[in-house]
């Protein structure tokens, strides 16, 4: 079950705002009997609060945590087990002291793609020129950003406390300051969970961590000092702390950070980052309602949006998705330094070796050896190398290493058809700058790896004019380490494909604004080789937060809503790029937010605008908005006010389906050119010095468009001064109603139920055969209902709820329907829509109160809240009945509490 209950008539200040790169996350596990709740009477102890669980309950509360700081006043806690654990939390919602209580949640880090150096520089065949093109590079990123302005005019990030809440950190490294505590680069923070989670810290005050790479290179991002490869972090005189919230497997919970976040404000931080998170899309999880607090004290918070860019839009991260969080995406940067493995090619006649390098696949090194080459392909810019079967006519496998381009299909699909033809090496070669580590588990290939594009590129153009090519191959304990630089010449400056998309389910804009994201160098654990290139939102983030810092040395605190105005209204936008090719219209703003940071702007700006960004709403809730606009310089200004429009986003495909790989859209969702209109009153602003004007603005959206696919149309407000500011808003709207959205979508097979023995829907008066509660015989024979869950949009109630079929005693009344209970661990609260495919939910008769349904017919009843809905009216909820259908037990159940974990 998912609640978050607040007591009516309490004021919570509530609704606002872990990524690690590259990966798609689970949805985060429910910690059973486990919840967060906040007290609004601080004279409440932890202990008085503990003690009167069990005096109104008879259920006795254990405490996890005390989360208790100047804006926050509670704790965590797990309850002994209970018949009926949904009406326990309700009463315990509405005991005396209690503002809201919310489950625990456990989040996993996903593995990061990373290239990491073994050992120092000095161990590396770095060419000088490579190593004055790293500092070049560094430099480079900082030139896109306004940071080496800000930097020559002696911002560096003095005298600000900066906080990054991960995975713990390896502060012995030099560029990481080597110490902890007072007078040390990292000089406050501590570890909340251990290395492993349950289990608590061996010390406290002590944050450092080796065994997880994650924390120590986000925060070189922040601060890291001069260092053999040239580069340093953005703030470099920041004073650093450090809250470990992820244990050595990288899993936390969310009383942690919320703890985290509490001590990093108390301890006097100016900024906290965050790389971390979970699909959401809805600003009132308990996390982002404490972001809210402290960004609106003046303490800017922020948070990663994710790296599921494929996935579509309505994909917002929590914690990123409260209101006064600052969202963080990715743009990337033009060059991309790699740490290779390194081997040697010959060609031809020419006997003499070239080096190379690549990366080993995950288990699947190389024998030392000499092999032959063969591409599968000698068109390099082939979409669909591999992905089919190899001809019969392709000479024998088994000798040679075959090279194939990413892209297409799966690396597991390339493997197969490699290995059916009697393959067992294989190197892919990038369809994009960089390597990465890849996983390969297919049987019969016994080495594997990735080289850049470039070296792919230029094997199969000298293969095409009819050379051949022999790669000499060392084991990767033996061989040489290679340092390479590359320029991206595919998406150099563009969003980054993998930032994921917003708006939130309520249509807030996200990300706020993006940051230099790809194929970051920093530090990392010095047991890791010391330094590493990663790619993700997680390396924005703390990119962003050096920005900040930089911001606040020069202009003072702001508020959290502040910051992210002037960050987005100075930022600067991107053209579109799909992932394959660039178009010539503006990126979406539910893609790139403000646009990439230019830190400068923001700094020296004598122009104020009062917002990030302008939600028009859906429309039936679509209306004016207002804005304001300061003057802060010494002379008069004249403001002309205009629209520039970008592409207008189908949220859904022709089939309603939101992912956009489904369709042939290139990677992301569909974009027209239809723009939507802007009214202002006054188009012109005439402001003089010290003064403000505020502005009304509506829209008109783009005609031709099918509503039902949910049309996202946007684009950016242009305020240009005769002082020469130039200034932008991003806004948006939906040119349909969001209540009509389908939740529970039953046209592409999928929410319907089915049985263990046959993925067939069943008809009525189908029969499952279940054991019985106390007993489960792995030879029995049993059928067991399946259902296909698939949420096409984010709900805030999810409900499956069994409804006997032959009589209504016993039951309670929701609406017009009878239901006997929920399932176990429904109702749920707060769900995003699904990333990909149906979850499926296996029921063996229980519910949620513990006990089990007796023998009859039944049929389930699942219901989704819309979008705006109210839950109290029947017509705000999408339904699905499934047919009737008997259930039976291999022998009459006692009504007793579940034996057995589904």
């Amino acid at each position: 079950m998912v609640y978050f209950w607040r007591c009516l008539g309490i004021a919570a200040a509530f609704p606002t705002a872990i990524f690690a790169a590259i990966s798609t996350r689970g949805k985060p596990d429910v910690v059973p009997s486990s919840y967060i709740v906040e007290l609004h009477d601080a004279s409440m102890s932890s202990d008085d609060f503990l003690g009167l669980v069990t005096d109104t309950t008879g259920v006795r509360a254990t405490r996890r945590r005390d989360i208790s700081s100047s804006l926050f006043h509670g704790l965590s806690f797990t309850l002994d087990a209970s018949n009926d654990e949904d009406a326990l939390v309700k009463r315990i919602a509405s005991m005396p002291g209690v503002s809201w209580i919310a489950p625990v949640r456990e989040i996993t880090a996903p593995e990061s793609r990373s290239q990491a150096a073994a050992g120092d520089a000095t161990t590396w065949d770095v060419p000088h020129h490579l190593r004055a093109r790293q500092a070049e590079g560094a430099e480079v990123v900082h030139q896109m950003t306004g940071v080496d302005k800000l930097r020559n005019e002696g911002y560096l990030g003095s005298g600000i406390k900066v906080a990054v809440v991960d995975s713990g950190i390896d502060y012995h490294h030099p560029a990481l300051g080597g110490c902890f505590g007072e007078g040390c680069l990292v000089s406050f923070g501590a570890d909340l969970v251990g290395d492993e989670i349950g289990k608590g810290p061996a010390s406290e005050g002590d944050p450092f961590a080796d065994c997880h790479s994650h924390g120590t290179h986000v925060s070189g991002l922040v601060a890291a000092q001069e260092n053999p490869y040239g580069f340093t972090g953005v703030a470099p005189n920041v004073t650093l702390g450090h809250y470990r919230v992820l244990d050595c497997r990288g899993r936390g919970t969310t009383d942690l950070f919320i703890d985290a976040f509490s001590r990093a404000y108390d301890a006097g931080a100016d900024v906290i980052t965050a790389s971390l998170g979970e699909y959401s899309g809805w600003s009132e999880e308990p996390w982002g309602t404490l972001i809210e607090r402290i960004a609106k004290a003046g303490v800017p918070c922020l948070v990663a949006v994710g790296n599921d860019g494929y996935y579509g839009t309505f994909y917002a991260s929590n914690g990123a998705d409260g209101i006064g969080a600052t969202g963080v995406g990715s743009v990337n940067q033009p060059l991309a330094p790699m740490f290779l493995t390194k081997a040697s090619f010959s060609s031809g006649s020419n006997s003499s070796a070239q080096s190379f390098g690549w990366t080993p696949a995950v288990g699947k090194d190389f024998v030392n050896g000499t092999y032959s080459l063969y591409p599968l392909s000698l068109n390099s810019s082939e979409a669909t190398d591999g992905c089919s079967t190899i001809p019969s006519n392709a000479p024998d496998l088994s000798d040679k290493i075959v090279l194939v381009r990413r892209g297409g299909c799966s690396f597991g699909i390339k493997a197969e058809n490699i290995a059916a033809a009697g393959g067992r090496r294989m190197l892919i070669y990038n369809n994009e700058p960089s390597t990465y580590e890849m996983t390969i588990s297919t049987e019969g290939i016994e080495s594997a790896g990735m080289v850049p594009a470039s070296t792919g590129q230029e094997w199969v153009e000298m293969i095409g004019t009819g050379s051949t090519i022999n790669l000499q191959m060392v084991d990767e304990a033996s061989a040489g380490k290679l340092y390479k630089v590359e320029e991206d010449t595919l998406a150099g400056g563009f969003t980054s494909y993998f930032t994921q998309w917003g708006p939130t389910n309520e249509l807030f804009l996200l990300p706020t604004v993006l940051a230099p994201g790809s194929y970051m160098m920093s530090t990392f654990p010095l047991n890791k080789g010391g330094y590493a290139v990663e790619s993700g939102t997680s390396m924005a983030t703390p990119y962003l937060a050096g920005c900040i810092a930089l911001l606040i040395e020069a202009k003072g605190k702001m508020s959290g809503t502040e910051i992210n105005a002037l960050l987005s209204s100075n930022a600067r936008q991107n053209m579109f790029h799909d992932g394959r090719s660039e178009h010539p219209w503006l990126g979406p703003v539910i893609q790139q937010g403000g646009g990439h940071v230019n830190i400068y702007d923001a700094v020296h700006t004598t122009t104020i605008v009062n917002t990030s960004s302008i939600s028009f709403n859906d429309t039936e809730h679509q209306s004016t908005q207002t804005f304001s606009i300061q003057n802060t310089g010494s002379g008069l200004v004249i403001y002309t006010l205009g629209n520039s429009g970008s592409g207008t986003v189908y949220a859904l495909g022709p089939d309603g389906n939101p992912i956009p790989s489904l369709h042939d859209y290139g990677d992301f969702p569909e974009t027209v050119t239809n723009y939507a209109q802007l009214s202002f009153s006054p188009p012109v602003a005439i402001i003089p010095a010290g003064q403000s004007a505020t502005i009304q603005v509506s829209a008109t959206a783009p005609e031709g468009l099918n509503e039902s696919r949910i049309p996202i149309y946007n684009g950016y407000v242009t305020i240009n001064g005769t002082n020469g500011d130039a200034l932008t808003i991003p806004y948006l709207g939906v040119a349909s109603n969001m209540k009509d959205a389908v939740i529970l979508d039953t046209e592409n097979g999928e929410n319907y139920l089915f049985s263990s023995t046959s993925t067939d829907s069943i008809s009525s008066g189908h029969i499952y055969h279940l054991p019985t509660p106390d007993h489960y015989d792995e030879d029995g024979n049993y059928t067991i209902p399946w259902f296909n869950l698939r949420l096409s949009m984010g709900s805030k109630l999810v409900r499956v709820d069994v409804k006997p079929t032959n009589g209504t005693s016993n039951t309670t009344e929701i609406g017009s329907h009878h239901i006997l209970g929920s399932l176990s661990n429904f109702p749920k609260r707060f769900q995003p829509r699904n990333p990909v495919g149906p979850s499926t939910i296996t029921w063996y008769g229980d519910l949620s109160d513990g006990s089990f349904v007796p023998e009859g017919s039944y049929s389930l009843l699942v219901r989704a809240l819309k979008i705006f809905g109210d839950e109290e009216k029947e017509e705000d909820w999408d339904v699905v009945e499934t047919p009737r259908f008997q259930i039976q037990y291999a022998s009459r159940p006692q009504r007793l509490a579940r034996t057995f974990k589904m």
